[in-house]
């Protein structure tokens, strides 16, 4: 898909496949990897005008107040790019299962700190991060939200603080799968710091 097409559809990933009418205008589309019997029945599903954006938005009347419903039409909104409708989707179902009943609240923290970091707010980045740290302690996003706070930090320009976070993460689980990454970023960051602290003494 070229760049042109791509931004007329609010295409952000790959791979994104258009479900189209004979006009151009979008039924919906599939974002990522499906096994084919899946991929096709999803396209069966869409032609058919079921699991679509607008079948979702018109029953969203007699859905709205289900968790489960609502972070599926936040994803939704998100695949197609219409950050404002998904976040605040994603808000309600924070605001509909305050303690995280249906595993979903996690999710949408996470969902809602990505567009914050499109956005180059690294401050509400590390933010929706830190709820995830601090109220989901046994969530399994819980260790992404700890990196990403980290992250926030590095983005912004605070490299000490990033790179302290990313060793007490790498010392706090060392088994874990990006215990390795989270040392190798510590010491990248403790040689770019060291690098502008020499920078400085030689100015």
């Amino acid at each position: 898909m070229d760049t042109t097409t791509a931004a007329r559809y609010h295409v952000r990933g790959y791979p994104t496949v258009l479900v189209l009418k004979p006009d151009g205008t979008e039924i919906d589309r599939i974002v990522g990897y499906y096994r084919a019997p899946e991929f096709i029945s999803q396209v069966e599903d869409y032609v058919a005008g079921r699991n679509t954006l607008a079948s979702m938005i018109e029953a969203e009347a007699t859905q709205g107040q289900n968790a489960e419903f609502v972070s599926k039409l936040a994803d939704k909104y998100n695949e197609h790019g219409l950050d404002a409708e998904a976040k605040s989707r994603f808000e309600r179902v924070i605001t509909l299962d305050p303690e995280n009943k249906t595993g979903l609240v996690d999710d949408a923290l996470i969902n809602l700190a990505r567009m914050e970091r499109r956005e180059k707010d690294y401050e509400g980045y590390r933010r929706y991060s830190q709820m995830v740290v601090d109220k989901y302690p046994d969530s399994d996003m819980m260790h992404l939200a700890k990196l990403q706070v980290a992250g926030s930090y590095k983005r912004e320009g605070n490299l000490a603080k990033a790179r302290e976070l990313y060793l007490d993460f790498a010392k706090q689980f060392p088994d874990d799968e990006d215990a390795a990454d989270a040392r190798e970023e510590a010491d990248s960051l403790g040689a770019q710091i060291a690098r502008e602290k020499a920078g400085k003494t030689g100015a």
